[in-house]
């Protein structure tokens, strides 16, 4: 008895090997360089109408009635576009 719960504990861990990939591994940008390039472009940018600009961009309507995954879209693309913004100032 005592060998099965070893291999159920064994199979849960080396199931959740891969799931703790370093953001380089990912594709993604250095999380400090992002922060810094967003917030720099926040210091010049109305966020509000930037967030009606994207909404409208993508036909969605922000706000409580849409969906997470909608509003997710939203932010990610307001945060791309800030990075975008903050990299051109910064040169």
């Amino acid at each position: 008895m005592a060998s099965k719960k070893n291999n159920t504990m064994n199979n849960s861990s080396s199931s959740n090997r891969g799931a703790s990939k370093t953001s380089k591994e990912n594709g993604s940008i250095g999380g400090n360089i992002t922060k810094r390039a967003v917030e720099r472009a926040k210091q010049t940018t109305d966020t509000e109408a930037l967030k009606q600009e994207v909404a409208s961009e993508l036909g969605i309507q922000p706000g409580k009635n849409a969906t997470a995954s909608e509003n997710g879209r939203v932010g990610g693309e307001m945060t791309k576009k800030l990075y975008e913004k903050g990299t051109k100032n910064s040169k």
